[in-house]
């Protein structure tokens, strides 16, 4: 299917690129420009669902790719037969398509918001999550301009660190009814889910969990512990609360945190957190992802209580829109989101490990919220998949270890309500913790 949403002319799509992958050439990037990339631009007609091709690389710049090739969509490389069909291939065009999830957006606009449930894209390659292509792209890109100049690698700058980020979207600081109703609801759900597929211990582990979230009167306040673990780890790491000051109607009280942040309780928490150098973001509304009005209450309430300002943020629940979100929360004051990732898989959703300025498609130019990646979180090792302690320490490593090999960025989220006895996911932050510090 064939769905029409204007690029951005050829100059404006390269520059978006260069800056967005400038950690890898912080020094001379003027010359980034001059690589003689194909450009198969003109007249170009993008199709979904999304369509990965294999490019092999040259021998010199074999290391960045995965086994020796790197995946564009099937757009980028009009021919991609013989030993030079890397010089074939739109390495711009393909940046910019992966990073900006075109495919998606196009998919969007035909079939209407998915939020962040990766199901829901049909007859996608998912290959396009697998690994951060974007920055082998980048890698690959600095290599070629190294190899064709003659220079040293520090023409171009020395690599950077990979970056991590903690991050917490404070859910509940006590048990409540909504979420007993919720979580126990998803629990018989697994635990069925199990049963019909002849696992029956997992089912009956699943389903005494489901009776333990409604029945049991666990203390849900946690706090003091997860910034004791997050200190002995010399970790600062990002919570964001809900903030609403509205009278509950069902919905909300079904689907948002039910504590209020203007308690005694509350402002003094926030105080400890401060003290011990974590950052305070937002955690807005289920309704909000696409009202800046609502957005810029909420980040007010916030901050009157917070007694600061509030610049970050990441949507309750993932609820996101590639038209709409950033530009609300950017209305809104917000200067910094990492909503971007699936609720339902871990994975890189726009190819990428990085911290970059969207593209803003209404206005023609890169947002100025800057937003960075998020890659995995709690509930993709626990509630959607039933693996065991040593395939979840695989899979943390396994793709953190993807932003690591690529000197890229990704932001990581962790509950603090699940490391309570109800949910018993705290070895599995114990092994994130392990991993960053």
């Amino acid at each position: 299917m064939i769905i029409d949403l204007k690029l951005p002319d050829r100059e404006k799509l390269v520059s978006h690129v260069v800056q967005s992958l400038s950690l890898y050439w912080s020094n001379n990037s003027k010359i980034i420009f001059s690589i003689p990339i194909s450009n198969n631009q003109t007249d170009l007609s993008i199709s979904i669902p999304l369509r990965m091709v294999s490019v092999s690389l040259p021998q010199w710049g074999e290391e960045f790719g995965v086994n020796g090739s790197l995946l564009v969509p099937r757009e980028c490389i009009k021919e991609c037969q013989g030993n030079d069909s890397w010089k074939k291939v739109d390495w711009w065009l393909a940046a910019f398509l992966l990073q900006e999830c075109w495919h998606e957006r196009l998919w969007e606009k035909a079939h209407g918001v998915i939020h962040s449930y990766s199901f829901r894209l049909k007859g996608w390659d998912t290959r396009a999550w697998d690994h951060a292509w974007v920055n082998r792209i980048g890698l690959f890109l600095r290599k070629w301009l190294l190899v064709e100049n003659k220079k040293e690698e520090i023409f171009l700058g020395n690599m950077p660190k990979a970056k991590f980020e903690i991050s917490h979207d404070v859910d509940a600081v006590s048990k409540t009814l909504p979420i007993r109703l919720k979580q126990g609801a998803f629990n018989f759900f697994n635990s069925y889910q199990l049963l019909i597929k002849g696992n029956f211990l997992d089912s009956f582990k699943v389903f005494g969990k489901a009776i333990r979230m409604l029945l049991s009167q666990e203390d849900w306040w946690v706090f003091e512990k997860l910034m004791q673990l997050e200190k002995k780890a010399g970790i600062q790491a990002v919570y964001h609360f809900y903030a609403d000051d509205r009278s509950k109607n069902f919905k909300r009280w079904l689907m948002d945190p039910s504590y209020d942040v203007s308690t005694d309780q509350l402002k003094s928490l926030f105080g400890k957190i401060k003290k011990d150098g974590h950052k305070i973001g937002l955690h807005p509304t289920f309704d909000s992802w696409n009202n800046s009005e609502l957005l810029n209450k909420q980040k007010n309430f916030l901050e009157h209580n917070l007694g600061g300002k509030v610049i970050t943020c990441r949507q309750h629940w993932l609820r996101f829109s590639w038209n709409d979100t950033w530009n609300a929360q950017s209305k809104a004051g917000l200067e910094r989101d990492s909503t971007l990732m699936f609720n339902d898989r871990a994975g890189f959703r726009n190819s990428s490990a990085l911290s970059w300025n969207p593209w803003d498609y209404e206005n023609s130019k890169s947002h100025q919220i800057k937003c960075l990646s998020s890659v995995i979180m709690d509930s993709h090792l626990y509630d959607y998949q039933n693996i065991t302690t040593t395939v979840r320490i695989c899979q943390i490593e396994k793709w953190l270890n993807e932003c690591k090999s690529v000197h890229g960025e990704c932001s990581t989220l962790w509950h603090p309500h699940t490391l309570t006895n109800d949910y018993s996911w705290d070895q599995g932050f114990y092994d994130l913790l392990e991993f960053i510090k």
